[in-house]
């Protein structure tokens, strides 16, 4: 995961330049939720502004595994619009779901969900098809009290979310918690709340799960593979093609930028130890791609 940095007016400006008066009608659809105290319509019409957030997203990357999807218009068969805190009922974690120790309080029984937030642009991101439905889909594991009626995702960290949200500033940015070695993500910060907020992200999502994501991490070990490639031309052969390749694996728009970053900074720091993260990441490709 990575932070896509943008204000929420500057959001909003691009919502309304792609769909003029969204912005107007997805709040006359709020106020009717609050009156009615749950999300129901008919029809919705957040799939309208998908196409802004998978251009914020470098142009159809998921939010949360970073795997890259076609743009515009064939990319919104891949992704949906991932509503990080559920619009209908929040269903229970199960256990472990998080990771093992980490506590969850359950939600309310009969809960009608964060139906004031189905239209609030910073509870959207643009999620695969595996990490909106499989992985994600009605969960919300907090640690503290849900505040199903909130109304401004900015004004709830109280409820103490284990879940990392990439949108904007209302969270910290996903890779001051989490980096990888290699193809697997860890979680890295120093303060123990945070360091568990991203192992509760990398266990729920499965960004580490060597089975039922597989591909996932063949693509990641892809990357590292050819990247490190690059990184021994640029460094020994002052190739500049070379340069240019492995500082475009590491912008926003690239697939599993923060895996690309991390083994940068790795094979800068430390030669040895990156080239046998890239020995790992041959052998897993080699063991996984049959």
């Amino acid at each position: 995961m990575i932070r896509y940095t943008i204000a929420l007016e500057e959001l909003r400006a691009r919502v309304e330049q792609h769909a003029p008066g969204w912005t107007a009608r997805a709040r006359e659809r709020t106020e009717g939720f609050r009156k009615r105290k749950k999300y129901e319509e008919s029809r919705s019409i957040w799939s309208e502004v998908k196409p802004v957030f998978m251009a914020l997203q470098g142009d159809g990357k998921c939010c949360f595994c970073e795997r890259k999807f076609e743009a515009e218009p064939a990319g919104r068969y891949e992704l949906d619009i991932e509503h990080f805190r559920p619009k209908r009922r929040v269903k229970k974690c199960p256990k472990n779901r998080v990771g093992t120790g980490i506590p969850v309080t359950p939600p309310p029984a009969g809960n009608n969900g964060y139906y004031l937030l189905a239209y609030h642009l910073l509870n959207y991101a643009a999620a695969c098809k595996p990490c909106n439905s499989y992985f994600k889909g009605s969960y919300f594991p907090i640690a503290g009290s849900y505040a199903l009626e909130g109304d401004d995702p900015a004004r709830m960290d109280a409820e103490l979310p284990w879940l990392l949200y990439p949108i904007g500033e209302v969270d910290i940015d996903p890779e001051a918690v989490i980096s990888f070695r290699g193809i697997l993500p860890r979680s890295r910060h120093d303060d123990a709340s945070l360091k568990r907020r991203g192992l509760a992200t990398i266990a729920f999502l499965g960004l580490d799960d060597v089975d039922r994501r597989k591909n996932l991490l063949l693509e990641r070990a892809r990357i590292v593979i050819g990247l490190h490639a690059q990184l021994v031309n640029a460094a020994e052969r002052n190739d500049g093609k070379a340069t240019a390749i492995a500082e475009a694996s590491v912008a926003s728009s690239s697939p599993h930028a923060n895996c690309a970053r991390s083994f940068v900074r790795l094979f800068h720091d430390d030669r040895p130890e990156a080239d046998a993260v890239a020995d790992e990441a041959t052998a897993f490709l080699l063991s996984r791609s049959t």
